[in-house]
């Protein structure tokens, strides 16, 4: 197994973690741990368009892009961790401790950067 599959895998054990993918900016996914309840297609289509969006957002506000946004579902979170030319995304059920598993995946993020060089 490639570190940066390794690095998925472990976060995925994270509690309230339900799935978990490396996606370049625009969409293509480089690795995933998903398992069977989650189309990859879709969660990379749809995240990456989200992060696209919220980047022009940012920019026509005069800011820089996010480092991280949390996004809360009916059944459901999504946490998005900008890794350069590449987005880490970590899906949670929705009774999940966001605060509690952010230094796990920041953790993932910054060995994402450095294990895959992506930024």
């Amino acid at each position: 197994m490639n570190p940066i599959q390794e690095t998925l895998e472990e976060l995925r054990r994270v509690a309230g973690v339900k799935g978990c993918m490396v996606v370049t900016n625009d969409g293509l996914v480089v690795a995933q741990s998903l398992g069977p309840r989650y189309r990859e297609d879709i969660v990379a289509g749809l995240s990456s368009y989200l992060a696209m969006s919220t980047n022009k957002a940012l920019e026509e506000g005069g800011l820089s892009g996010f480092e991280s946004f949390t996004l809360h579902a009916a059944h459901g979170k999504s946490v998005l961790w900008s890794i350069g030319e590449a987005i880490l995304i970590v899906l949670m059920d929705q009774f999940a401790e966001v605060e509690s598993a952010r230094r796990d995946i920041q953790a993932a993020a910054q060995r994402l950067r450095r294990t895959a060089r992506i930024s």
